[in-house]
């Protein structure tokens, strides 16, 4: 820390704001056009140099978004105009660890002003060690980044396997080959120091668990372990593979239990249906904003029982890989998330983050 300056934020990052641009206006192109914490389009003009970054202004205040490449920030952003010396990707992560939104300076709605964040004081290592430590918080980015494309690539194969079994199959009722079990009903702020409940808003948004804790002892249909179907048949109408640790399934969210099949098949037939599922629950002529059991009951095509042996091997080795890399990237995701107030406040040097990430990268 002794090699460390204390600086004012301007002094390590010129901010300006980002510009107008509706949808409107945009046209198709391969300039992001970067918004508060994520990407909000294409278009085919990028009036800011990449690499760079911008972090909200409107939303999500000070949360900062990436980009390789020219960029178009929208007008709900500040984006870094000059980099002052500074490693780009180094600056990236120190917006990632600071806290801004007590520096709303909106009267009716948030908004982050350049001016009042100016002068907030950060520790600065030198250029060198900006690099490393960008290194290696990028190494698990890329871990992760490539974890993804492998689970995406597993899954787009996994369904056209799927299709491509199709015409060797039997109608039955989607009700016979699974168990759907409803989850248990949680008061809105239950607390304990038991096991995280599964709720359908987080479920939905990616976030998977809650903060919401219960001490409930809940029988085996109620647990959702790494593997377990999830299917979220209230309101957007989304299906999960459940990959996190253990949780308690919160109402509003089918455990699908298959009865006689592989996992990955009763996924495959859940994702196939799930348009028709959700064009029921869209329907303004019934508002019901869900599926009913009954809707269970409709046919389904189910490979004959030879197709499916004839398949499951492979199936059944996409479906563990797709699994553990994404156990793997919530593993790499808690890693990071410890390692990088670390790293920004300089309390960890980079050497023994790369001790910490030995094994895992």
């Amino acid at each position: 820390m002794s090699e460390w300056e204390l600086k004012t934020l301007d002094d390590v990052v010129e901010l300006r704001r980002g510009f107008d641009l509706p949808h409107h206006s945009r046209r198709p192109g391969h300039y992001p056009v970067l918004t508060s914490g994520a990407t909000a389009g294409w278009h085919d003009e990028g009036p800011v140099k990449g690499p760079g970054l911008a972090i909200g202004r409107a939303t999500n205040l000070g949360e900062p978004t990436w980009s390789d490449v020219d960029f178009w920030p929208l007008n709900t952003t500040l984006y870094a105009a000059d980099f002052r010396g500074n490693a780009p990707k180094w600056v990236y992560h120190l917006f990632e660890s600071l806290d801004l939104t007590g520096y709303d300076s909106g009267s009716v709605q948030p908004m982050l002003n350049r001016n009042y964040i100016a002068k907030v004081k950060v520790g600065v290592p030198p250029l060198l060690e900006q690099q490393a430590i960008a290194e290696v918080l990028g190494a698990i980015d890329n871990k992760v980044a490539a974890n993804s494309t492998m689970v995406e690539g597993a899954d787009e194969l996994s369904q056209t396997l799927f299709r491509s079994i199709g015409r060797e199959s039997v109608p039955i009722p989607l009700s016979t080959s699974a168990r759907f079990v409803n989850g248990r009903a949680f008061t809105k702020g239950a607390s304990g120091t038991g096991r995280v409940v599964i709720r359908i808003a987080e479920l939905n948004s990616g976030v998977g668990g809650s903060t919401v804790y219960s001490d409930a002892e809940v029988g085996e249909d109620f647990l959702a372990r790494p593997g377990d179907i999830l299917f979220a048949w209230s309101g957007s109408l989304t299906l999960h593979r459940w990959f996190r640790r253990e949780g308690i399934v919160n109402q509003h969210i089918f455990k699908v239990i298959p009865k006689g099949y592989p996992s990955w098949l009763i996924y495959e037939l859940l994702r196939e249906r799930l348009p028709h599922f959700k064009g029921i629950a869209a329907d303004k002529a019934t508002t019901m904003g869900h599926i009913q059991k009954r809707h269970l009951d409709e046919s389904v095509d189910v490979p004959s029982r030879s197709a499916i042996g004839r398949m499951d091997a492979l199936m059944t080795s996409l479906w563990e890989r797709t699994l553990l890399a994404e156990r793997e990237n919530e593993s790499l995701a808690t890693a990071r998330d410890a390692l990088l107030p670390q790293l920004m406040s300089g309390k960890l040097r980079v050497r023994d983050a790369e001790k910490v990430l030995e094994g895992v990268l």
